[in-house]
Parts: structure tokens; C-alpha cells; sequence
């Protein structure tokens, strides 16, 4: 009869935590084609970008701010490392993050729609383990919160806004 030979404690903790991180980095986020969150976005005002030259690769920034019945809310951020776009309103000196995909996914385009109070962020890069990602935002200025994140074919998408390379 033979014994059933079980891994010892580090052993078995070692194979857990890989299983753990196999699952993890090949759970698959669906790419969605269509839907509410693009239909918006597509038809969402550019809010206008910069593109700083001063960098290697060209840098897009934005710095817009949107008139609210509770006062202005400013609209920042960058295409770069950390970058992400965030909301700070003047009225009680809030900051928020309305967009932030996370490491080396960087956000590409900014838009408004004004009659609704929403904003929607494009964000596009390539994390560490995996292949080029692009995600779709969308932020209620009123609520002060994301509302909508999802991943998209960037092929369904509009061109991006066009940037002025003249303000440096």
C-alpha cells in the first residue's frame, strides 16, 4: 500500500500563492464593443488638451474647469506615469479622483457633457503582465464619483481629441 505524501507547510503555502497568482493575472476583464458608456462618450464635448513637448514622448495635460451651480469644478491631470485625471471643486476644496486605471495604463482623452454633469476619461498603456488595455470612464461631477469603468476595443472609439502643442 503506498502513502500519500503531503507538501509541507512552506510547500503548500508556496503552491497556493502560485495558483493565487496564476488566477489573478489570467482572470479576464470582457471588452465591451458597444454600449451606454461609449454611445456618451463618443458624443461628449473635448475638454481641450495640451500636449507638452518639453518630455521625450509628447506629454497630453489637462487644466479645465467646469461652471457648476455649486461653483467651479477643476478638471486636471496628465498622460504619464501616476497620471490620472482628477476633480477639485472650489466651493469646499475637495479633491477627487475621477479616473485613475492604475499602473502604466496612462489617460488618453477627457471629455465633458455638460447638460448631464458627467465626465469620461480614456485610458490606454500596457500593464506589466498582460497586453495593451483600454478603459472607459465615467465621473458625475454632482455626485463627486465614478459611476461607470469598463474595458473597451479602442477601435469602436472615436480619434482622440486633438491637442494645441502652441501653450507651453
Amino acid at each position: 500500500m503506498s502513502e500519500i505524501v503531503r507538501p509541507s507547510g512552506t510547500m503548500a503555502l508556496r503552491r497556493s500563492v502560485a495558483i493565487l497568482f496564476i488566477a489573478l493575472t489570467t482572470a479576464c476583464t470582457r471588452t465591451i464593443l458597444d454600449g451606454p458608456l461609449i454611445d456618451a462618450y463618443s458624443k461628449a464635448e473635448c475638454i481641450p488638451v495640451e500636449a507638452d513637448l518639453g518630455h521625450q514622448e509628447s506629454t497630453r495635460r489637462w487644466d479645465y474647469t467646469i461652471k457648476t451651480a455649486q461653483g467651479g469644478v477643476r478638471l486636471f491631470g496628465a498622460q504619464m506615469p501616476g497620471g490620472r485625471i482628477n476633480a477639485s471643486y472650489a466651493a469646499n476644496r475637495e479633491d477627487v479622483v475621477a479616473a485613475d486605471a492604475g499602473d502604466y495604463i496612462y489617460p488618453e482623452d477627457v471629455r465633458v457633457d455638460h447638460s448631464l454633469g458627467r465626465v469620461y476619461i480614456k485610458a490606454s498603456g500596457v500593464p506589466v503582465f498582460g497586453e495593451s488595455e483600454t478603459w472607459l470612464f465615467g465621473y458625475d461631477v454632482a455626485k463627486k464619483r465614478q459611476l461607470q469603468r469598463a474595458r473597451v476595443d479602442p477601435k469602436v472609439l472615436p480619434q482622440d481629441c486633438p491637442a494645441d502643442s502652441s501653450k507651453r
